[in-house]
């Protein structure tokens, strides 16, 4: 008998792992004709929209006709790195891609050195019938150059266009200062850190740009300094190589993006507030982020490994000068008692930070919650960073976790742009529960932040790979959107209010919601177990509305479940936890051959009709689904917790 179950047992894991393979091999059949970042090194997103259809010079198109010629197509050179930002800008703009030769060849896009007497802060774009002339003098740099006119004419155009004979598209850079001003070496080895800071210390006070030179390699060591940013800056494709090896403070970033005008307490000031409330009840001195406190009040009382006793009841509005509060960023909480609250001015202009190839070399400390910052914090509203580069490099057996290379916090209307991350090598430690958990280590991350829009951002690594933790979390957020982003994952920590994911590929840790309000998935692909995870570790509450429209869900395993999550209904997370109330499914492909669930069990002790959670769920209220592919969606296997769920197949 023990020999036919042993028999058994094999013959039922051999078709277990035969029905994954197949499941697999069709996923992958049907994404590779998208081609998908997880198949190539390109991480080309599939949903990206191109705004030309073709670039011509002088009625001459270029695909396939011209090329890129340069003096010197090294990477790390100015040469080399103005072709190669030519060749991805024009790329990205219309989806033809030309060769980099430093061969003479008609016709061609050229890229030349400086005449003598071509002014250090000018650049020059000038076209003739087959050449397109390009240079730029040694402060100004020719990629920067470039990199305006990809944004400011290509990227403002639309269909076919065409570069006509005569045509010149010049930049003259004004008031602006440089890191080589104030004694930056820039060649990878002396220690440029105090330069660059002496450098922004400067522009702030004289209201100048920075900017950095091209070609340059600035090394930044571990000393216990910050760069203050508060004007634009534009590094270019200028290296920065942060050693993170021998720090003096762990707790230190390398840059701050800081406010024109200081925090203001206003604890004090306003005893109470109720969660419906339109007004602070007093005026402030300019329109603001604010971030109220109760500390008697504990809510996320994390479960799990990581467990804790909560944290102190926490929200941030936008609110004018009158003490009007956005309609968008209203209250989610009563603050019977409000223990601190505290203004930070919004600046009313934009400054940019664009440009930046960094190199983190990773630190080596053992692998405990103790969180390096080194990288870049905003903490302005109304900042944009476009086209950062962050590579890691270094990770060991052992390393400490980073809240994030690009942190923003305590600001609104921040706007990350055609930037690249790097995801961090997984370390393991120990729980607050005493047992071994995976540690989370951000490349991004955001908290106490309201309307963050990553754009057309991707990251080095393969989004699937699972060595690699998820490159984005946040805390205390409202209004957060992936527009065009290829990320490892979405992850609204300790609560989102409203976030959206649009034409975007989301990989191995998908989509990772806790909060309230609006939560729109659309025109995206997410591979990963489930297409959504509500946290189990915050009580899988979502206290709102799901829409899914036109999206594309590859399962890693044989069953595909729409929205999982996990809540034993004996913990008390310090709310109410919701199921989404709302539920809108409008095109949606399952590339599985195994069962379907709309939601996961949820809650295993739900075991029967009888059984009573301590602290129950509120159960969702309207589900609708229509526009999908596969031929059967259960609510849930747990047909106990869910028995008065219905769902309305509108097709």
């Amino acid at each position: 008998m023990n020999v036919i179950v042993s028999l058994f047992r094999r013959a039922a894991s051999l078709i277990s792992t035969l029905l994954l393979l197949i499941s697999q091999l069709f996923c992958y059949l049907d994404v590779r004709f998208i081609n998908c970042p997880w198949l190539s090194d390109s991480f080309e997103n599939p949903h990206i929209v191109r705004p030309l259809s073709d670039i011509s010079v002088d009625g001459r198109s270029i695909c396939g006709k011209f090329v890129i010629v340069t003096p010197d197509t090294s990477e790390g050179t100015v040469y080399g790195d103005a072709a190669k930002a030519l060749r991805d800008g024009i790329y990205k703009a219309s989806g033809i891609r030309l060769k980099i030769t430093s061969s003479g060849a008609v016709p061609a896009f050229v890229i030349s050195e400086a005449p003598s007497g071509f002014a250090a802060n000018a650049f020059s774009l000038t076209v003739s019938s087959d050449e397109v002339s390009i240079i730029g003098g040694s402060d100004a740099g020719i990629s920067r150059g470039i990199t305006a006119f990809i944004n400011e004419v290509l990227f403002e155009a639309e269909g076919d266009f065409n570069l006509m004979k005569g045509y010149v598209f010049e930049k003259t850079y004004e008031n602006y200062t440089t890191y080589e001003d104030f004694g930056a070496v820039r060649d990878g080895k002396a220690d440029d850190f105090q330069a660059i800071v002496d450098t922004h210390a400067y522009a702030n006070s004289n209201g100048l740009s920075v900017l950095a030179r091209e070609g340059a390699q600035y090394y930044i060591g571990g000393s216990d300094i910050s760069a203050v940013i508060k004007t634009d800056t534009d590094w270019s494709t200028a290296r920065f190589i942060i050693d993170d090896t021998d720090v003096v403070s762990r707790g230190s970033w390398i840059f701050t993006v800081a406010p024109s005008k200081s925090a203001v307490s206003l604890t004090g000031q306003i005893q109470s507030l109720p969660k419906s409330a339109e007004n602070l009840g007093i005026t402030l001195e300019s329109d603001s982020v604010v971030v109220l406190v109760d500390s008697n009040v504990k809510r996320y009382i994390r479960y799990g490994a990581n467990q804790n006793d909560g944290s102190d009841q926490t929200d941030v509005v936008v609110a004018d000068r009158n003490g009007n509060i956005s309609p968008e960023t209203l209250l989610l909480w009563d603050f019977d008692r409000i223990t601190s609250i505290t203004a930070f001015p919004i600046d009313t202009t934009r400054i940019t930070i664009r440009g930046g190839i960094f190199t983190t070399i990773a630190n080596k400390a053992p692998s405990e919650y103790t969180y390096y910052n080194r990288g870049i914090l905003i903490n302005r509203s109304n900042t944009t960073v476009d086209g950062l580069v962050h590579h890691v490099t270094g990770e060991g057996k052992t390393g400490a976790p980073y809240n994030g290379f690009l942190c923003i916090q305590r600001c609104a209307e921040a706007d990350i742009k055609n930037c690249t991350f790097t995801g961090h090598k997984t370390y393991k430690t120990i729980g607050s529960a005493g047992i071994p958990v995976n540690m989370g280590t951000y490349d991004i991350s955001a908290g106490t932040a309201m309307n963050v829009t990553f754009y057309h951002c991707n990251q080095t690594n393969d989004i699937t790979d699972k060595d690699y933790w998820g490159i984005f979390g946040s805390n205390y957020c409202k209004n957060l959107v992936y527009d065009g982003c290829v990320f490892s994952r979405f992850d609204a920590h300790m609560g989102v209010a409203n976030a959206t994911i649009k034409n975007s590929v989301l990989g191995h840790q998908g989509i990772n919601l806790i909060g309230s309000g609006t939560a729109l998935i659309e025109n995206s692909t997410v591979r990963s177990v489930n297409l959504i995870t509500l946290r189990h570790d915050y009580g899988s509450t979502w206290e709102g509305d799901l829409i899914i429209r036109n999206c594309d869900y590859y399962p890693t395993g044989l069953t595909a479940c729409i929205i999982n999550g996990f809540n034993p209904g004996n913990h008390d997370f310090g709310y109410t936890c919701y199921l989404p109330q709302n539920i809108e499914i409008d095109g949606l492909k399952i590339h599985s051959l195994g069962k379907a669930y709309l939601f996961s069990p949820i809650n295993s002790n739900f075991s029967s009709y009888s059984y009573q959670a301590d602290y129950p769920m509120v159960m969702p209220q309207k589900i609708t689904v229509k526009g999908l592919n596969c031929k059967k969606l259960a609510v849930s296997s747990n047909k106990y917790m869910f028995k008065d769920v219905t769902i309305d197949f509108a097709d």
